[in-house]
């Protein structure tokens, strides 16, 4: 649709007399995208429990986040591989009563990023930690240890995708390019298609087993080329 509004406009311009001016420049963005097999998962999981008291509250998830950790290295996590993502504790208000706000108890919460090169295990890795007492499943990140190589390619893409569009424009307006004269790297990421979201009781492990399907990754960049023409 851009390209075709870019084309009628230059023919118009054409069309009622307007000229443009001798090195007259020519800017355009392009873009480009590599699609990748993830090769490290990022699974962020813990333990969430509600109490009256905060101290039960906070015991009872201190207890399980250790069980769980403890069975995240068993299954072969390394220690430097788990670490805390968020902790906290909050209160539960109750406003059954009209004007009246009521503490009727609290929640506490601890939860673990979890690194894996392991792709075809992220399914047993989360019912291990599900048998040994996590209860929530915020995400499963797939993503790149390195993206290096994917980015470059993704530039060359985003670079050639913007040469072609500059000979279409150019042609339309009975122009000719004769080089150019900047080229400015735009936004680059990495990302999934993928989020999971999950809450479940502990007895949801005993259950069948957490499938997990990888998802490819996103690896996009993007460019503005300003072209000289004559």
């Amino acid at each position: 649709m851009k390209k075709l509004f870019a084309t009628v406009l230059v023919a118009a311009l054409l069309l009622t007399g307007a000229a443009f001016a001798d090195g007259a420049k020519l800017t355009v963005q392009g873009s480009g995208t590599v699609l990748v097999e993830s090769d490290l998962a990022i699974i962020s999981l813990g333990v969430r429990e509600a109490a009256k008291d905060v101290l039960k509250a906070q015991s009872a998830v201190n207890e399980k986040i250790a069980a769980v950790r403890k069975a995240l290295l068993d299954a072969g996590i390394a220690e430097k591989d788990i670490n805390t993502d968020s902790i906290g504790i909050y209160a539960n208000y109750d406003y059954s009563t009209a004007g009246a706000e009521v503490i009727a108890g609290y929640t506490a919460y601890n939860s673990l990023s979890v690194r894996t090169e392991n792709i075809a295990n992220i399914g047993a890795l989360i019912d291990a930690a599900f048998a040994s007492g996590a209860n929530s499943l915020d995400n499963v990140q797939f993503t790149l240890k390195d993206d290096t190589a994917s980015q470059e390619e993704a530039l060359g893409m985003a670079v050639r995708d913007a040469m072609r569009k500059s000979e279409v424009l150019a042609s339309a307006a009975g122009l000719k390019i004769k080089g150019i004269g900047s080229i400015v790297e735009g936004y680059n990421y990495t990302y999934d298609s993928m989020r999971n979201y999950k809450y479940a009781e502990p007895e949801s492990a005993a259950g069948a087993g957490t499938l997990v399907q990888a998802a490819l990754v996103n690896v996009s960049a993007s460019v503005t080329v300003e072209f000289e023409t004559e």
